[in-house]
């Protein structure tokens, strides 16, 4: 539960404090919530900087970078100015991060990137979020199945790509006790996902699926 006004900078010693501490030891050695201190620079009626710093690395920068300045704001302590400094600087990161993303360029390199996310032996279905020029977004998993199956409604799929400001998107799933190649099922999923991207305005580049023996890619077996 989140501890309303019991840590202050002034109860800590001078060489812990934030500003001081990265001055003499660089911003390398400060944690999250140190960071945020350093940026915010001082707290609110009834809530020090620490208070805030500290509700801002438990929420966690993946969910931070979801919310709109407005919901940002509500957060205890917030308010709408430092809701603008926190707003910004999770752009400016949104942006650097964008330039140097890694360019999506094969079904090789998707499977890859999300074999590493896969834990235990259930069906995991992942949209993998790209720019305009195929630079990776991002990866989130949107459903957990059973052995054989997994299925996702519609807005689990689509809304991390709108939340991400993507252009296209590849999905992947794994097939862990089988081959890679698709089932009858999996073709007709593809293409209701594709249809209704469609309508959306997004481009479904490619569903990739995982298996023991590799991979299988719509788009290189030109069913996309």
């Amino acid at each position: 539960m989140y501890r309303k006004g019991k840590r202050k900078v002034t109860d800590l010693p001078k060489e812990l404090l934030p500003r001081e501490k990265m001055q003499k030891l660089g911003a390398h050695h400060l944690t999250e919530e140190e960071l945020w201190a350093v940026i915010l620079g001082s707290g609110t009626k009834g809530f020090s900087v620490l208070d805030i710093a500290q509700k801002l690395t438990e929420i966690g920068w993946e969910k931070l970078e979801k919310l709109n300045l407005e919901e940002i704001s509500k957060i205890p302590g917030v308010g709408k100015v430092k809701g603008l400094t926190i707003k910004a600087v999770l752009e400016l990161c949104k942006r650097h991060r964008k330039e140097n993303a890694p360019l999506i360029d094969s079904p090789e390199k998707v499977a890859s990137l999300v074999q590493k996310k896969i834990k235990g032996k259930k069906e995991h279905l992942f949209v993998v979020s790209l720019n305009f020029s195929n630079r990776l977004l991002g990866i989130d998993l949107v459903a957990v199945g059973s052995l054989n199956t997994v299925n996702a409604p519609l807005r689990d799929i689509f809304q991390p790509v709108f939340q991400r400001g993507g252009y296209s998107f590849i999905l992947v799933h794994n097939h862990p006790d089988g081959e890679s190649a698709p089932s009858e099922e999996d073709k007709i999923f593809t293409n209701r996902i594709k249809e209704a991207a469609e309508l959306l305005g997004l481009q479904m580049i490619d569903h990739v699926i995982l298996g023991e023996d590799g991979y299988f890619s719509f788009y290189e077996n030109s069913l996309l």
